[in-house]
């Protein structure tokens, strides 16, 4: 996207519309909804080969697992390469070379169908993947540079839509062509190689941004680039966790997709055509999760949605464990689906977001790689599970689903505070219809300090909302100590504040001005208490000690619209509060980012403009 697309792109307001309507992306879109597409028809073409060569020998796990593993290698042998040449050059311009040569691999791919020659369809199925691995990096690497931060989450949503049903309807539509084809190999390929065609034509409409400006010397050692990516992890735990998380997503979708070719035939008893629209009911709960988690992500990335979807896959796995049918089934994997949607949103939108630009490609090759160990992983439990141990396709989805639910323990465990913030944002949207404007006026890294009015006991729920970052706030001690909720403010990292004790009010000062001193978002209500009034009271002097020293903006907030709710000092009947059937609005509306000094009465008259700005 050049510098006028980005400015004309910045002046409207974020949102699906928004981005469907950028040609230039839609573009994008398709070019690699059609790349994953044909890769799994073919994939899925050469899978029921393999099976049915492998009737004879009952080993088709085994057989499954080999076609998987040979679509896996390339990205444990090239990773590193493909991110280097994404790190160096323009993404653009890597996306549609790597995109042409799927047009030659498919006309080999015509060939060996020809033969029925099943070693030289692996060999295909081999150079599909080499192709997919160099598309990975400059694929995912562009979309920061492409549309901005703030629809990060959205694109994502949209990605995360085009390629999975493109992965699972291109399983499907494979199943029906060669249930259809299986006879006539030169027609199935014909169809392989027009998508491939298509794909590239798109690929050349795909928005344009400059090479990332990566120098040094290139590393032809396969893995060097990965293991520098990988140390680089060491201290950046966020950034680890992430990729483990994305790992383990592959390594469950891997295991569940060849698991259910194994249950369409050995408990379901369905032919080619109805095993495929298993996948396209997995498609369509992938694609509504997907822009679901898009849609309440929002402006920001929400890793709280992926204890949510792991909770779901894995009960949702265990249902699909004991059901033997068909319809029930369907509709089992459209919400295991939907899950896996909203796993998959979050967790790509942060690996695209948090590194550098210069190391984007880098730190998604490394992620490819790691994405394809626990693939292969994945192949070789399929081949002990099935083949060595017996276990029948039921016995392996439950055997999923407890895992999945020990990973949404496990993930509730280590980040408890997205988690909560993700329940508060959801019971948030439950009660109320908020309305952010100036979110953009609070910094995306660094230190700053927001100053709100104090209107209800849910304001700093409502203003964290306002930002993708966490804010500590300052909280009254009384509240704090409220019994059954001191877990949650303490998970949040509330500052606890005692006005009656000097001590202690100094105490929680420092504290907030340490945080700002780590870069940290921290909020405070200068007010002191909640209103009694409805009216913005005199703002105490607690903020200038907070901010003394230090280089740290300060960001005005106004809340609007909790007044008589039986959350604010007014009161009022819940009923009421909805409005019966409609939620109150509430409109949080931040300012300008103050910085100079200012008085008590300044501050708190800026806040009182804010309610006035409608």
């Amino acid at each position: 996207m050049n510098s006028a697309e980005r400015t004309h792109s910045a002046t409207r307001t974020p949102g699906y519309g928004t981005l469907l309507a950028d040609s230039r992306f839609e573009g994008f879109l398709w070019a690699q909804f059609l790349g994953a597409f044909n890769d799994n028809v073919y994939k899925m073409i050469v899978s029921f080969t393999a099976v049915r060569i492998a009737v004879d020998a009952a080993t088709s796990g085994r057989y499954l697992a080999l076609s998987g593993a040979v679509f896996i290698l390339p990205f444990i042998l090239f990773s590193g390469y493909a991110g280097q040449l994404a790190d160096r050059y323009s993404k653009t311009r890597v996306l549609q070379i790597t995109k042409a040569l799927e047009i030659v691999t498919m006309l080999m791919g015509i060939a060996a169908l020809v033969a029925g020659s099943i070693n030289l369809l692996l060999v295909v199925l081999f150079l599909l993947a080499t192709q997919a691995t160099f598309f990975s990096p400059a694929k995912y690497g562009i979309l920061p540079e492409a549309v901005g931060g703030e629809q990060i989450s959205r694109a994502n949503g949209l990605l995360e839509l085009t390629t999975f049903v493109a992965i699972v309807v291109g399983t499907s539509f494979g199943s029906a062509l060669f249930e259809n084809w299986k006879t006539e190999p030169l027609r199935l390929g014909l169809v392989m190689l027009g998508i491939a065609i298509a794909g590239t034509l798109l690929c050349l409409h795909i928005p344009k941004v400059p090479a990332a400006g990566r120098l040094g010397k290139f590393d032809w050692n396969p893995f060097g680039e990965i293991a520098k990516g990988l140390r680089e992890l060491r201290g950046r735990r966020p950034l680890a966790l992430t990729m483990l998380g994305i790992s383990w997503f592959w390594f469950v979708g891997a295991l569940f997709q060849l698991a259910l070719v194994l249950e369409a035939s050995e408990i379901l008893h369905v032919a080619e055509t109805r095993a495929g629209l298993l996948f396209t009911a997995l498609a369509i709960g992938i694609g509504i999760g997907s822009l679901m988690a898009g849609r309440i992500s929002g402006n920001h990335i929400e890793l709280g949605l992926v204890p949510a979807g792991s909770l779901i896959m894995g009960v949702f796995a265990l249902i699909l464990a004991i059901t033997t049918e068909y319809g029930v089934a369907l509709a089992t994997l459209a919400v295991i689906g939907f899950g896996g949607g909203f796993m998959a949103v979050p967790l790509n939108a942060y690996l695209q977001e948090e590194p550098a630009a210069d190391e984007k490609g880098r730190m998604i090759a490394a992620n490819n790689l790691m994405n394809s160990v626990a693939m292969m992983i994945a192949y070789v439990l399929l081949d002990v599970m099935h083949d060595l141990l017996h276990w029948n396709p039921r016995t392996i989805f439950a055997a999923l689903g407890i895992a999945m639910l020990l990973g949404a323990a496990v993930v509730t465990w280590v980040m408890p505070a997205f988690v909560v913030r993700f329940v508060l944002s959801i019971l948030a949207n439950l009660c109320f219809r908020i309305r952010i404007t100036g979110a953009e006026n609070i910094p995306a890294s660094g230190p700053a300090l927001l100053v709100s009015n104090h209107v209800s006991y849910a304001d700093a729920v409502l203003a964290g909302y306002a930002t993708k970052r966490f804010i500590r706030f300052l909280m009254w001690r009384p509240i704090y100590e409220i019994r059954g909720a001191r877990t949650i403010f303490d998970l949040l990292k509330a500052i606890p504040i005692d006005n009656g004790t000097p001590k202690a009010t100094v105490r929680a000062l420092k504290a907030a001005h340490e945080e700002l001193q780590k870069g940290k978002l921290v909020g405070i209500f200068p007010e002191g208490q909640i209103t009694r009034d409805g009216e913005v009271a005199a703002f105490e002097r607690g903020y200038e000690r907070i901010i003394r020293g230090l280089e740290c903006p300060i960001i005005p907030m106004h809340i609007e619209g909790m007044w008589g709710h039986p959350l604010s000092r007014k009161g009022g009947s819940v009923m009421k509060s909805w409005e019966v059937w409609l939620r109150p609005r509430i409109d949080v509306r931040v300012g300008q980012p103050v910085t100079t000094e200012k008085s008590p009465e300044e501050l708190r008259q800026i806040v009182i403009d804010l309610g006035h700005n409608v």
